[in-house]
């Protein structure tokens, strides 16, 4: 009895013990969780190899999203939410649960001997919901909503890094162009001014004209030190969003087609940022219903076999209904319904915060497109008129009728109309890209869908 009394105390510390000590102590946790967060360049190198970027914009702005640990992250969230619409839906289905015992069993007391009952004893139950107050439908409901939240906010982030990775790539191109019309501007000052220089020795034109000449061209060494600062920012913007030092950037092409802006135009209200919170409404809906459910008794069918552990002893069947209802919590269920509540109306205004603001932001957007469309024509034709003094100018810089000054400065005008076209062809490249993005155009265009969200977890 003795060997058997040991024995019984030994088993359960060796079962403990396979299941495994605790990895983390308060120290060990802290180490781990700085080794995660260093910054590796190796990461940063595997990134920009992964790349592969082609010099096109539209794939490399795929290849750039595709690869950004936001949207990856987004993308794991969409398929974590689906997996617990399948983890909701499971309450609905028959519950089947099973034990065993192994080991032996002292009955002593009351003045008689003791007696000991050596064996095993198996259990096995099946339940089944029949009424919870709506609590499980609330649950399933409220899961589907939730990746639907979750799906749309994929859709977001996908759309808003193509969006600022578009604008980065605009951006610079528009840089490059005006780095290398001012570049262009400063080799003509220049041999401009080496002619003025010839002419004030040489007496035929006054110190004067020739220094303020001179100022007016060093001006633009500034501005070009000033473009060349915004170019080192640009680029290094560039690098981050896309893991690789940019080359020749192509002019981006125009995504927005007029079928598009029809579709923006009729369909505002389904831009995804306004289907999101929709669904969180809907979230919130289910999750006032399934707080109310909880208020509710527990109707339940259950049926349980259990087999003794004395042989001589019958085996025993359970069959019926089961009804549970928690008459007090403290008001902690009563609390819960009220902050769901709460919940609920906050999620209905921000919905209609976000109606009232996005056709004000499209109205808005129209009217600056409609506007920059205007000037771009407007400076188009000073470009071509600017073009045609300086034909002018020069034809008449022979026979003295026009001075050098002169001609520097009609130089300088024209650039700095080619400068301002540049700059509103940037504009509206970028306001079309949010125009798409928020519209959720812009994803799949680029043929980014988080409906292909991976619904197996990998390691």
């Amino acid at each position: 009895m003795k060997t058997k009394s040991k024995l019984l105390v030994v088993a359960p510390v060796m079962v403990l013990a396979a299941c495994g000590a605790p990895q983390y102590t308060g120290e060990t946790l802290e180490n781990e969780v700085r080794a995660l967060a260093q910054v590796s360049a190796s990461s940063a190198q595997a990134r920009s190899t992964a790349s592969k970027l082609t010099g096109g914009f539209k794939a490399d702005i795929t290849r750039a999203v595709g690869a950004t640990p936001e949207y990856l992250a987004a993308l794991g969230a969409a398929a974590e939410a689906r997996h617990l619409v399948t983890v909701s839906e499971a309450a609905r289905k028959p519950q089947l649960e099973t034990s065993a015992n192994l080991g032996s069993m002292v009955e002593r007391g009351a003045g008689l001997a003791s007696q000991t009952t050596n064996g095993a004893s198996a259990n096995l139950s099946l339940r089944q919901v029949i009424y919870d107050g709506g609590l499980s439908s609330a649950m399933i409901d409220g899961a589907q909503a939730s990746a639907l939240v979750a799906l749309t906010e994929a859709e977001i982030v996908a759309n808003r890094t193509a969006r600022e990775a578009g604008a980065t790539w605009v951006d610079l191109h528009a840089l490059q162009a005006r780095e290398d019309a001012l570049t262009a501007l400063m080799v003509k000052a220049t041999e401009m001014l080496g002619q003025m220089e010839t002419l004030v020795a040489s007496g035929m034109i006054d110190k004067s004209a020739s220094t303020s000449a001179d100022i007016a061209v060093r001006s633009l060494v500034l501005e070009k030190s000033q473009i060349d600062a915004s170019k080192a920012a640009t680029t290094a913007l560039y690098i981050k969003q896309f893991g690789a030092a940019p080359k020749a950037l192509s002019a981006p092409p125009a995504l927005l087609t007029e079928a598009d802006l029809a579709k923006i135009k009729r369909d505002w209200s389904t831009a995804p940022i306004l289907l999101q919170s929709a669904a969180q409404v809907l979230s919130a809906k289910q999750a006032l219903l399934a707080a109310q459910g909880r208020e509710k008794p527990t109707v339940g069918l259950s049926a349980g076999v259990s087999s003794p552990m004395d042989r001589d002893e019958q085996t025993n069947l359970a069959l019926g209904f089961e009804v549970r209802w928690i008459l007090g919590d403290g008001g902690r269920r009563k609390a819960d319904t009220a902050a769901k509540a709460a919940r609920l109306e906050a999620t209905e205004q921000a919905l209609e915060g976000l109606k009232l603001a996005g056709k004000s932001e499209l109205d808005t957007a129209l009217s600056q497109r409609a506007a920059l469309r205007e000037s771009l024509v407007t400076l188009a034709a000073q470009e071509v008129s600017a073009a045609k003094e300086i034909e002018i100018l020069w034809s008449q810089l022979a026979t003295g009728q026009t001075s050098v000054r002169q001609l520097i400065d009609a130089e300088v005008n024209s650039y700095r109309t080619t400068d301002r076209k540049i700059l509103a062809q940037a504009e509206l490249a970028k306001l079309e890209l949010e125009m798409l993005a928020s519209s959720g155009l812009l994803a799949r265009k680029l043929g980014l869908s988080a409906q292909n969200a991976p619904m197996k977890a990998t390691k």
